[in-house]
């Protein structure tokens, strides 16, 4: 295809310009001419009409229609003169061309002049010339609607020769009525002319104008090419060739070697000085570029090296889990390059557990667009994690990638477990004297009624000493309870949630504080939904935060004032268990109540505060996935609001209870051994244990039970933990070798909750305990579980 040159482009464009220029002036000179030449007609029919209207108004109101019908006559021989007729009100008929009027007069008047009659027409079928063409209808409908508006005109597009039709409507006179009652005093004077000769003359304007024009298009594209040729496409073709020679040395790698001439100082010549310039910039941009490329693969380099130098455990990985890029320390962990995990999904790399991905914040992160963060205790490697999930978005604001970052917190999850143990400790300096008066009150209760029993005289009967008897039992059952919610309480231990009720925790944890409320004359008010669901709770995590916010409650109101009121309430909002603690005490000032989760932040003076309590608080509800709020309402006081969300229980976490098997009724037969230190405790259990139906027999220590278990066969061996010599431990782990058959079959009884070894030989043994203090039929109940459990296996009594 023959492609145009930048001149041809320019002058065709500029001719066209012109062309249009030419053609619009001729159009609107032509239509200026034409509108110009129907004044022209219009003042001629103005002119014409002008004496037929005077004659009307005059003559035929003298009774001489007849000089009106031959002075239209006359005037139709006027050259250019198509049509002048007088048209009647019905819009139809032709004045002067039937006797309708006349006729209508004789019967009025009563006469005729011979003078109307003469050389009057009498047409049959009287249409007027004209009227039935559009135009004139629609003129006459407008002079119907206002006759006084004036002259109407139009040009009738009828035929090959176009007319111009000028519309005069007749006024109406003083004595009109006289003769025209019949068919009204109204009338229209048509006037139609030639407009051959105004169409002969806007042609030829027409062509004088285009004639003109062709001239000055003809001679103006001469000039302009010839300009534009000098002053712009010659110098731009000059200026091409220069770039092409300079792009075929950059191409050849010879480099920029020439400049374009600068010939004039006219935008061309600027052109080129700015090209020229432009050459400059490109040899220093060159340099620049070059500087910059290096800068960047050192920037790259660096940043490399500082992703690598993170020690924490950073990946990235597409919609698929699929890992993009890892940093070394995570590769380490693989003893691997980074290159080797690229490819490989996370949750098959990382996890030990299948399916782990259901929980991983990834996904959450993919759907929500939000950052995620969970701690994970189940990697391939030990240690607990806290891991973080940043979302990478598209330009649509799609997530198409996730950056993990992994962080070691196993130290930080030991110090802040030695933190809680710590302000827990702390928190039993608050009890020991409530714990130290409620255990005096009823061990003072069992040696007033033991007293009075050896005093009282004479043989008595059970039944006389019975009542007494079980007020003892029932204040030793109230001091075993006290120390067991006091040591439970200050065990140090790893946050486990089950399944719980938050008003039992409530209560619990309100029987640890009671003496200590009421000799501070504070009363507890508790408002307790009964129909609160159970929840996933850490039992023991929650009664220290409800100690810490308790002991803060009766601090403030005892610095306040004698008498106090702490109110406790539970409702169930939204799927949320509401739990609020309102003091009347002073309150917190509203400066400092947004500091008071800080770590180490008090209000209390030296030595009476750790500045842990709120902030361990705070953070074991924001483990539990609640919230944590402390307000002081108007009213005074201060509000402390807890939610937990409600967790149902998916499926059950227990085992086969003992609770399920089938107790044997008749226990005749089963012997059991029970092995204490203390005589009282041994005494007290073989005659408990007799009583049931049972065979017992006792040993003082483990040696004792070992020499009995040579001599007999025994259904169940029930022995303490720390005995001198050999323990209930060693007992147990010399019994499962050397015994197999009684593995199963012991029962040990402990007082000792605070030491690791105790613990953690439950924990791997998982053989049954009771902590002492205990009920004897909670012992009971335990012995007749197992020995129904193992109904039927190979154990004959000795």
């Amino acid at each position: 295809m023959l492609k145009m040159s930048l001149h041809s482009r320019i002058v065709g464009l500029i001719l066209a310009f012109l062309c249009i220029g030419v053609f619009l002036s001729i159009y609107w000179n032509i239509k200026s001419k034409r509108h110009e030449l129907l004044g022209e007609k219009v003042k001629a029919s103005r002119l014409m009409a002008e004496p037929i209207l005077n004659s009307i108004y005059v003559d035929m109101l003298d009774e001489k229609p007849d000089l009106v019908r031959y002075f239209i006559d006359a005037l139709r021989t006027v050259e250019g003169t198509e049509r002048i007729q007088i048209i009647r009100s019905n819009g139809i008929e032709e004045a002067f061309q039937d006797l309708k009027t006349i006729e209508a007069v004789r019967k009025v008047v009563g006469y005729t002049k011979t003078e109307w009659l003469e050389n009057h027409p009498n047409k049959k079928h009287n249409i007027a010339e004209g009227v039935q063409n559009e135009e004139f209808k629609r003129a006459f409908e407008q002079l119907k609607e206002n006759w006084d508006r004036g002259a109407i005109y139009y040009i009738e597009k009828t035929g090959d020769r176009p007319i111009f039709t000028y519309l005069q409507p007749i006024e109406k006179r003083q004595g009109c009525d006289r003769c025209h009652t019949g068919e009204g005093a109204r009338g229209i004077l048509m006037i139609s002319l030639s407009l051959e000769d105004m169409y002969l003359s806007l042609a030829k304007t027409r062509n004088q104008w285009i004639i003109i024009g062709f001239l000055a298009v003809t001679v103006g594209g001469m000039l302009l090419s010839f300009v534009i040729k000098r002053s712009i496409t010659e110098p731009i073709e000059k200026t091409v060739n220069v770039l092409k020679r300079i792009s075929e040395n950059l191409e050849s790698s010879n480099g920029i070697t020439e400049k374009i001439n600068v010939a004039s100082d006219d935008e061309i010549g600027y052109l080129a000085r700015t090209f020229n310039n432009m050459l400059e910039a490109l040899r220093k941009r060159d340099d620049e570029k070059r500087r910059l490329l290096e800068t960047v693969i050192k920037s790259r380099e660096e940043w490399v090296a500082t992703f690598d130098a993170i020690q924490d455990l950073i990946s990235i990985h597409d919609r698929d889990s699929r890992i993009v890029k890892v940093n070394r320390a995570f590769a380490r962990k693989f003893n691997a390059e980074p290159e080797d995990l690229l490819g490989r999904k996370c949750y098959e790399l990382l996890y030990d557990k299948a399916g782990y991905d259901t929980r991983c914040p990834h996904l959450r992160t993919l759907k929500t667009g939000r950052i995620e963060s969970v701690e994970v205790d189940d990697m391939v490697f030990d240690g607990i994690y806290q891991v973080i999930t940043y979302p990478i978005f598209s330009n649509t604001g799609e997530v198409w990638a996730v950056v993990h970052i992994a962080r070691d917190i196993t130290k930080e999850k030991t110090l802040q477990e030695q933190l809680l143990h710590s302000e827990k400790l702390s928190s039993i300096g608050k009890l020991v004297a409530g714990i130290a008066h409620e255990l005096n009150n009823p061990l003072m209760g069992i040696m007033g009624y033991s007293q009075l029993l050896i005093d009282m005289p004479g043989d008595k009967s059970l039944e006389e000493i019975k009542e007494k008897l079980q007020k003892i039992y029932h204040e030793s059952i109230r001091t075993a309870k006290i120390v067991q919610n006091l040591l439970t309480f200050a065990r140090s231990r790893k946050a486990e949630k089950n399944y719980h009720d938050i008003n039992t925790i409530l209560k619990q944890t309100l029987e640890l504080k009671e003496y200590s409320l009421k000799t501070n004359n504070i009363e507890v008010v508790l408002d307790l939904e009964p129909n609160l669901p159970k929840t996933m709770v850490d039992f023991y995590q929650l009664e220290q935060v409800f100690i810490n916010i308790i002991n803060n409650a009766a601090d403030a109101i005892v610095a306040y004032r004698e008498r106090g009121r702490l109110e406790i309430r539970t409702s169930l909002e939204d799927d949320m268990i509401k739990i609020t603690f309102r003091d009347d005490g002073p309150g917190i000032p509203n400066d400092i109540i947004h500091k008071v989760f800080d770590p180490f932040f008090t209000t209390k003076e030296v030595g009476k505060g750790t500045g842990l309590g709120l902030s361990i608080t705070h953070g074991i509800i924001t483990e539990h996935g609640g919230t944590i709020n402390i307000t002081s309402p108007q009213e005074g006081g201060s509000l402390v609001t807890i939610t937990l969300p409600v967790i149902q229980k998916t499926e059950s976490t227990d085992g086969v209870s003992l609770n399920s098997m089938v107790n044997r009724e008749v226990y005749n037969g089963d012997t059991l051994l029970v092995v204490d230190d203390e005589k009282a405790i041994r005494e007290s259990l073989s005659d408990i244990l007799t009583r049931e139906g049972f065979k017992v027999e006792m040993a003082r220590d483990g040696k004792e039970a070992l020499d009995a278990l040579e001599r007999q066969r025994f259904s169940l061996i029930v022995a303490d933990v720390k005995m001198p010599g050999v323990g209930g431990k060693e007992l147990y782990e010399i019994i499962s070798k050397k015994y197999a058959y009684m593995k199963n079959r012991i029962i040990l009884l402990t007082g000792d909750v605070f030491s690791n070894d105790v613990r953690e030989f439950f924990k791997t043994s998982g053989c049954p305990y009771i902590l002492k203090p205990f009920e004897p039929r909670e012992l009971i109940k335990m012995v007749k579980e197992i020995i129904s459990s193992r109904a039927g296996e190979d154990n004959p009594p000795g």
